[in-house]
């Protein structure tokens, strides 16, 4: 699939997705999914990102995502975060993040 047709799908085919559909995704097809998207994806797509996709996530993208997803993140994709995707999280995200 394009970038694109990621873009395009609904947040029901989002969370059709196995995680090693999610974990096939480019880089560019992480970073265009929209926040509703993200939302949509599922907490084992979340914790099954490579660091790259990690990476690629925007801001907004990192501050859809719910708490139980970033307690599933792994300590390696926590490290891959940006200091502002970070900055992105909520009080009660990071509060998450940081009692896994």
């Amino acid at each position: 699939m394009t970038t694109a047709q990621v873009a395009a799908l609904t947040t029901a085919s989002i969370v059709a997705l196995s995680a090693t559909q999610v974990g096939s995704m480019t880089t560019s097809q992480v970073a265009g999914l929209t926040t509703s998207q993200v939302r949509a994806l599922e907490t084992a797509d979340i914790a099954g990102l490579s660091t790259g996709q990690v990476q690629a996530l925007t801001t907004s993208q990192v501050a859809a995502m719910e708490v139980a997803d970033l307690k599933a993140l792994t300590s390696t994709q926590v490290n891959a975060l940006s200091a502002t995707q970070i900055g992105a999280l909520t009080a009660a995200q990071l509060i998450g993040l940081m009692g896994k």
